[in-house]
């Protein structure tokens, strides 16, 4: 009888050793066949969401061909557009800001809705204004930019 209430006992305890392992392991090792984004990126694929080739060769080209600009490069990230642009020493912040539109005038409104977009502008100079950096939220209409400031070294959110 003895025996009988041992070998249950350890069966019991083996059941929940062994369930508390495959817990362990669960956590330890998440399922790889979930994306890293989770369901964020739902819709990516949506053929009025997807930026073409097209579009963005036609971006980067409006961009070249601005007299400001010396440097381009874009990069799409999940839900997010990263523009780095490197313009001329003498480029105002009106122009800097006016360059953000090239981004939005070539995206459908089904794509601004989407996405996000991030700019980072700098300079192959000492100029002091620069870096200068962008961002524009999916929900918003315009960009927020942070912009040093000038005349106390800080830097200022516009």
């Amino acid at each position: 009888m003895k025996h009988k209430k041992l070998f249950i006992c350890l069966g019991v305890l083996l059941v929940l050793f062994i369930i508390a392992i495959i817990g362990i392991k669960k956590l330890v090792y998440p399922d790889d066949s979930i994306s890293k984004y989770g369901d964020r990126l739902n819709g990516i694929n949506d053929p009025n969401i997807k930026i073409s080739k097209e579009t963005e060769n036609e971006i980067e080209s409006m961009f070249l061909s601005n007299e400001n600009v010396t440097n381009f490069d874009y990069e799409l990230t999940g839900k997010i557009i990263k523009v780095f642009i490197t313009v001329k020493e003498d480029t105002k912040l009106d122009t800097v800001k006016e360059l953000s539109d090239i981004i939005l005038r070539n995206l459908t409104d089904d794509q601004k809705n989407f996405y996000d977009i991030s700019y980072s502008v700098e300079c192959d100079c000492e100029n002091e204004l620069y870096p200068i950096m962008g961002s524009k939220h999916r929900t918003a209409n315009v960009f927020s930019w942070t912009i040093k400031n000038i005349e106390k070294g800080e830097e200022n959110a516009e």
